[in-house]
This record gives C-alpha cells, sequence and structure tokens, in this order.
C-alpha cells in the first residue's frame, strides 16, 4: 500500500512540468480581472493555508521586484485591520472546505472587498459573492497541486498589477529537460535524499527563495514524515547563527543554503560567511545551486528538485506520502 502510494504520489509530482501549464484565463476571467484593474484596485490580499498559501507566497516574492502595488499572504482564520473595501481577496482552497480559509472569506465578503476564489470544489465553488470562481481539477493530494494553483494565481496577480506575464510554457520545458538529465545525474534526487537520512534539515534561502525554503521544509514534513525547518537570510544572522554552536552538533542539523545566481555581493557574502561559521563549528552545510536564466524558473527548478527529494526520503524511511494521519486528525477533532 505505502509503495502504490509512493508511486502515485510520484507520478503526481513527476507531472510538475504539465501541471504548470494545464489552465489558462479564459476571455471572461480576463475581462473582470481587467475591469478590477480598471478601477484601480492595487491592494491584493491572497487568503490560504498550507500548499495553497505557498502559492500566495511564491507570488509575492516574485513581485516585489517588479509591482508597485501591495501584496499580502493572509494564513489565518481573520483579516488584518487595515483591509477594507479598496481590496482584492484572492480566496485559495484546493479542498474548497479549508476553515481558515473560509473564515477570512467571509470577513472580506463583509468588508466589501472584491472577491475572487480558486479551488477544486467545496463550500468555496458553492459561494454565489465572488466575481469569479476558477476551479482547478480535482484529485490530487493538495501539495501535490501546487503547480496547478501557482499558475492561475500568477496569472491572476499578474493581470491585476499589470507586469508582462511569465512565460511558464518555455518554463515547463525546462523542468522536463531537467527532470530527464537528474535521473542520471551524480546530483540526483536520490542522492541528497540519502544525505538526508538520520539529519534534520534547515532550508536556507534569501529574499525570492524564502517561500521555497519555506515549501521544501513542508515537504519533508508531509511527504518524508521528518522533521524540517526553514530559515532566511538575513534574519538568521541575527539570531539562530549563535545555536550552530559545538555543543550542539549532536542535534544533527544539516544546514542547506539555497543559492541563487542573482544574489547581490552582500547577500552572497553573507551566505558565504554562515556557511564557514557552521562549517567551524562541526556542521557540513549543503549548497545547493540548479543553473536557471530567471528568478521564476529558479524558484521552480528547485521547488521541483526538492519536491523529488522528498518522495526520495520518504521511499527511504518507509513512509507513506498521501496519508497525513496527524493533520486529519486535528482537522477532525476541531469540526466536532
Amino acid at each position: 500500500m505505502v509503495t502504490d502510494d509512493i508511486t502515485n504520489m510520484r507520478n503526481a509530482v513527476m507531472d510538475f512540468p504539465n501541471l504548470l501549464t494545464k489552465l489558462q484565463l479564459d476571455k471572461e476571467a480576463l475581462d473582470i480581472v481587467e475591469n478590477l484593474r480598471d478601477k484601480r484596485l492595487v491592494r491584493i490580499a491572497i487568503l490560504g493555508m498550507g500548499g495553497s498559501a505557498i502559492a500566495g507566497n511564491y507570488v509575492q516574492a516574485l513581485l516585489l521586484d517588479s509591482s508597485r502595488q501591495e501584496v499580502i499572504v493572509n494564513q489565518d482564520y481573520s483579516l488584518p485591520a487595515y483591509i477594507d473595501d479598496e481590496w482584492i481577496a484572492i480566496a485559495i482552497s484546493y479542498s474548497g472546505n479549508t476553515a481558515e480559509t473560509l473564515a477570512a472569506y467571509d470577513e472580506a465578503a463583509r468588508r466589501g472587498c472584491q472577491l475572487l476564489a480558486v479551488t477544486s470544489g467545496g463550500k468555496l465553488l458553492s459561494e454565489d459573492r465572488s466575481l469569479m470562481k476558477i476551479r482547478i481539477p480535482s484529485g490530487f493530494q493538495p501539495r501535490a497541486a501546487f503547480p496547478l494553483i501557482f499558475s492561475v494565481v500568477l496569472n491572476l496577480v499578474e493581470c491585476l498589477v499589470g507586469v508582462k506575464p511569465s512565460k511558464l510554457m518555455d518554463i515547463a520545458g525546462t523542468l522536463s529537460e531537467r527532470l530527464t538529465k537528474w535521473k542520471t545525474s551524480s546530483a540526483a534526487p536520490k542522492h541528497m535524499a540519502q544525505d538526508l537520512v538520520g539529519q534534520i534539515p534547515v532550508f536556507i534561502g534569501a529574499r525570492h527563495l524564502i517561500p521555497v525554503a519555506y515549501r521544501a521544509k513542508c515537504q519533508i514534513n508531509e511527504n518524508s514524515k521528518a522533521m524540517a525547518f526553514y530559515s532566511q537570510i538575513p534574519e538568521a544572522n541575527h539570531n539562530e547563527l549563535e545555536s550552530f554552536t559545538t555543543t550542539n552538533t549532536g542535534s544533527i542539523i544539516l544546514p542547506i543554503f539555497l543559492r541563487s545566481s542573482f544574489e547581490d555581493e552582500i547577500i552572497g557574502k553573507r551566505m558565504d560567511l554562515t556557511s564557514s561559521l557552521y562549517e567551524e563549528e562541526g556542521y557540513s552545510p549543503i549548497q545547493l545551486r540548479i543553473k536557471n536564466t530567471s528568478r521564476i524558473e529558479e524558484m521552480l527548478l528547485l521547488t521541483f528538485y526538492l519536491d523529488l527529494v522528498s518522495l526520495e526520503l520518504a521511499q527511504i524511511r518507509g513512509a507513506n506520502p498521501a496519508i497525513v494521519e496527524r493533520i486529519n486528525r486535528l482537522k477532525m477533532t476541531l469540526s466536532d
């Protein structure tokens, strides 16, 4: 059973490139988005939890350097007090039944926000208050549906803020090519998974790679049923740097630095110095780089690669990536 679930999840993850280009906004959706843009509603709140919210985190990070409009990601039952009827709220829930997202959606409606929804079904799909509901295919684990959700949300927000659409078709082609190369490479995902056995990885990113580090942590948690954490530079240099001491090396922490082709000099120096300090204390940091041509391609290549690593680690550990028993138990208890 576990083997079958690993195979099914692996097939879903390996379909990442195809899922990235599976959905396109139709003319009706584009007309609604253009109408909202003409109203000059330039503040966008993305409402979601878990894998759905991560898509928002990626979009927010990508637009930091290209858009003057405000984009926030809200991962809670409630909304910040400053959100009002001048905001667009995009509710994302793969199942359509995420309690926190539905509560935030209701609050956004009460405050007069312009409402959009992205879901595969559930209560969110049956709501009649949205200007637009984009239905995505069902049948995936929410975390495996990330490429579907991300592509839709990215296209929506890019249209809303008026920036040039990303060429996801080209990126999907690159992802497929790399998948073929990784299968026979010395840097194959299965080799990195072996490095993680018996270790607690800390994925460390900067700027647009911070959400990638977070996603990697979540995938190890959910797919591999293993502990993992994430961190970010430069913030980590002001606190957790002090915890990486010789006396703590028995804690089997493995720092994994996600390195970017777009690091500026100061971030590159901080990454290098932090890694060197960890080495001095007896740790064995990994520097993970993947050749790319743009920030979005870099984010998606690293995400795809680390998704595969999480499945290889699940197989090594004999973990079932399709079952999230404790999460479901908590949800059921809360609903009761």
